[in-house]
């Protein structure tokens, strides 16, 4: 054991981190499923990493600011800040192009509660401006912290008594610094969690689409180091791109395999004063601006930080909702300050701004080892470009020359073109981007099922002249069945899976319902103008998803609401975003919006969504043909934003949209006949008991989330697809 310790204590903590990585994997690999059990483990880790961030970018951004002297800030500002705006402009424009290089992707997913709920809108004053600086700190909110403590360094500048602030900021800084490394010692046990965990719970689809992020990330790095970079040099210096890259070669190799940009600045600093002098241009000033430009500029965002930000837009893909071209200036806005703290805070801050699920970073974990290092080959490269063109303002030999300008943003141009379109055919090649969605709705059976349950496929002989509710709940117990109506396409709440079975959200809760009774399932078909007649006669007893409208008080009795629905539109990927916002909607001008036959109950919700607009309803026999295509005319569907999540799975081209900022929300309730109190009463006591109990939550975590649906069985592993030690 000693000799185990002893043998790990000396190998390097990248060596570490990556047998901890690949350990983590292989037990991800052969547990499977149960590997989950280290989640703990994983998140204990990320907050970990997380916890010193935002205290040590405070004392940090005043330290640095604050120790300056009036003339080196305003020699900071004025230069480092124009080539600080030039390499972070360039970044976002390689952020913004690549994502064209992501494959055609066909999408959809299972609804969620995300979707109902109204996305932050963009704030410059939210994100940047703040009356409480330690309310942004709790909230994660960047921006606002990197301002404040940006503006208390400044404020600090040329003032005599500012050591008494800095000194203790300065141990402040060391003492996180000792957590910090604390912290980085555990990397290899935290990436061993998280990487058994992402190994063992993972789908295959998504290691996949893994492969995008990869290929795209690396294109961009090597695009940025060894093209855009270089090239911005030459065409404000007498320097030429053979002298550029080739006085780097060596440095940014060395950050490459260290996986560091930090241990190489010595070698940059030497390697710029080299080139300098071999010009005859290293004097005084050169040679300070090269000394100290590198080490200032480090501590800022670079561009090998920046290039991090193309997670967000990839984690949008993945999800099924690319982000449109509008949104790239928000991330840009809120993700460059973000970067004055590390990824670990940065990216958990614009998941949540752009409403991505927040389960997506813990992929980014494992995919740093990878990224890292080509994060830090761009990073050498950036701080060479900060020191020479540094040393070339301090110098005086920053020429602007036309041709050389030309030259230079044609490379940049034609380079980014090239490699975008390159990367596009190459993942359009190698990554599987079939749609199995479909498949998986299909596939969905009712767990649980009980053998006794009887579906109809007709509606059943009924005997008339039923009266008062204690002669209705004595001719069920007779039976010894209840009697529950469906609607055969209403997916996901009842519908056919491809084994001709009866399932759904509604169906499997009517199971537990007549269960719960002592009684046995019987499924009845229904046409919903004919409910209140239905009930009355007793061809069924009870009718699950009715809501809570006007028009069925009259008719018939509810139970109390077992679910809350919400109000949505079906319309084509491509229009998302016309509808999101409801004013927007009612100023479309010509806007049709489909309607379903004998849908009384999303009809009289038309007002309440659409009120003020001119907009045609037009009816359309139900759903399905709509989403075939057969009314070309018609906009958007009006329908149960459940449903419609429900088809757009069959149809990926549509997605489910829930105009903000003020959803309808309508609570959906089982019907029984209006005579029927005894009955309804049962109904409701059931529904507040399987409420309690979790009963209904469970039914919707699957059927509607889809909590489970897309993995029927368990995810592969050793010990249950080869050993067979669980089943």
């Amino acid at each position: 054991m000693k000799t185990i310790i002893d043998l790990w204590s000396r190998w390097s903590l990248s060596a570490r981190i990556l047998i901890g990585l690949g350990a983590g994997i292989l037990a991800g690999i052969f547990f499977g499923e149960p590997a989950a059990v280290l989640q703990p483990v994983a998140d204990i880790y990320i907050r970990l990493m997380q916890m010193t961030v935002l205290p040590y970018l405070i004392t940090s951004l005043v330290i640095a600011f604050g120790q300056l002297s009036i003339s080196e800030a305003k020699r900071l500002a004025l230069r480092g800040g124009a080539l600080l705006l030039i390499v972070w402009l360039l970044t976002s424009l390689v952020i913004f192009a690549f994502p064209l290089a992501f494959p055609e992707y066909v999408s959809a997913s299972f609804f969620s509660q995300a979707l109902v709920e109204p996305r932050q809108p963009f704030s410059f004053t939210d994100i940047y401006f703040t009356s409480n600086p330690f309310d942004s700190l709790s909230r994660n909110v960047v921006p606002a912290v990197v301002l404040f403590s940006s503006m208390m360094g400044i404020a600090l500048i040329g003032l005599k008594d500012k050591e008494l602030l800095l000194a203790p900021m300065r141990t402040w800084n060391a003492a996180i610094v000792r957590i910090t490394h604390f912290v980085i010692s555990l990397t290899p046990l935290g990436v061993f969690a998280i990487g058994a965990v992402t190994a063992g719970t993972i789908s295959l689809d998504t290691l996949n689409r893994l492969e995008v992020y990869f290929m795209v990330f690396a294109a961009a790095s090597l695009l940025l180091a060894f093209l855009i970079l270089p090239l911005l040099v030459t065409a404000v210096t007498p320097f030429r791109y053979s002298e550029v890259s080739g006085i780097a070669r060596d440095a940014l190799l060395t950050a490459f395999v260290a996986n560091s940009a930090f241990i190489v600045l010595p070698i940059l600093i030497d390697r710029c004063k080299t080139l300098l002098e071999r010009h005859g241009l290293l004097d005084d000033n050169a040679e300070s601006a090269t000394e100290v430009m590198i080490p200032i500029m480090f501590n800022f965002p670079n561009a090998g930080k920046l290039l991090t930000l193309l997670f967000i837009p990839f984690a949008a893909w993945l999800s099924g909702a690319p982000l449109p071209g509008g949104d790239y200036f928000q991330l840009f806005a809120a993700g460059i300050p973000s970067y004055f703290a590390k990824a670990q805070v940065a990216l958990p801050f614009l998941i949540d701004l752009f409403g991505l699920p927040q389960d997506l970073f813990q992929l980014y974990i494992p995919t740093t080892i990878i990224t890292g290092k080509f994060d830090s080959l761009v990073t050498a490269m950036n701080l060479i470009v900060f020191a020479l063109l540094g040393a070339a303002a301090m110098g005086g030999f920053l020429v602007l020359q036309r041709r050389r300008l030309l030259r230079a943003l044609l490379g940049i141009g034609g380079g980014l073109v090239v490699s975008v379109v390159a990367v596009r055919l190459l993942l359009g090649a190698m990554v599987d981007t079939s749609y199995h969605l479909d498949q998986t709705v299909h596939e969905m059976q009712n767990p649980g099922r009980l053998a006794t349950t009887i579906v109809h496929r007709e509606l059943p002989p009924t005997t008339a002249g039923i009266t008062g509710g204690a002669a209705r709940l004595e001719r069920i117990r007779s039976r010894g069945s209840l009697r529950i109506g469906y609607d055969p396409r209403n997916l996901p709440m009842s519908f056919f899976n491809n084994r001709d079975e009866l399932v759904g959200f509604d169906v499997a809760l009517g199971e537990k319902l007549a269960a719960a009774l002592g009684l046995r399932a019987e499924f009845v078909p229904i046409s919903w103008p004919d409910l209140p007649q239905l009930l009355e006669t007793g061809a069924i007893d009870v009718m699950p998803g009715v809501w809570y409208r006007p028009y069925w008080f009259t008719s018939l009795q509810l139970s109390e609401p077992y679910l809350i629905g919400t109000i949505g539109l079906a319309v084509r990927d491509n229009r998302r975003h016309e509808f999101a916002d409801l004013e927007k909607v009612r100023q479309i001008s010509g806007l049709k919006i489909g309607v379903p036959l004998d849908s009384t109950q999303i009809q009289t919700s038309m007002e309440r969504y659409f009120g003020g607009t001119d907009a045609e309803f037009v009816v359309v026999e139900f759903w399905e043909p709509f989403f075939e295509g057969r009314h070309p005319d018609v906009d958007a569907f009006l329908m149960p934003a459940e449903n419609a999540a429900g088809w757009t799975l069959l149809y990926p081209q549509y997605t489910v949209v829930v105009p903000q900022p003020d959803p309808v929300r309508v609570p959906s309730a089982f019907g029984v006949a209006r005579d029927a109190e005894p009955l309804r009463s049962l109904v409701s006591e059931w529904v507040v008991f399987a409420d309690n109990a979790g009963v209904i939550q469970e039914a919707y975590d699957y059927w509607v989330l889809g909590r489970g649906a897309e993995n029927t069985e368990p995810r592969w592993s050793v010990i249950r697809n080869v050993l067979g030690w669980v089943d």
